[in-house]
């Protein structure tokens, strides 16, 4: 997958397609490098998406999301 770089930290979407229902759901990390150490963060939301290609652009928008501090209940703050 695409890795997506914002705001100095890294979105990698990690989609999962669901066995049942053939949908993709919205996973994704993200990392930050703080002077050599890396540390990172895995998120995942209730949405699916009929593609592949809609969930990974789904990930990076939530990515980003959680990023601006527009997500109630999501921080990358500890990282």
């Amino acid at each position: 997958m695409e890795k997506i770089t914002y705001k100095g930290y890294l979105i990698h979407p990690t989609p999962q397609q669901v066995r049942t229902s053939g949908e993709w759901t919205i996973n994704l990390c993200i990392s930050k490098d703080s002077g050599g150490s890396v540390t990172e963060k895995i998120f995942s939301d209730g949405n699916t998406f009929k593609t592949e290609k809609e969930a990974i652009q789904h990930c990076i928008d939530f990515g980003r999301q959680i990023i601006d501090g527009d997500s109630e209940n999501c921080t990358v703050a500890d990282l």
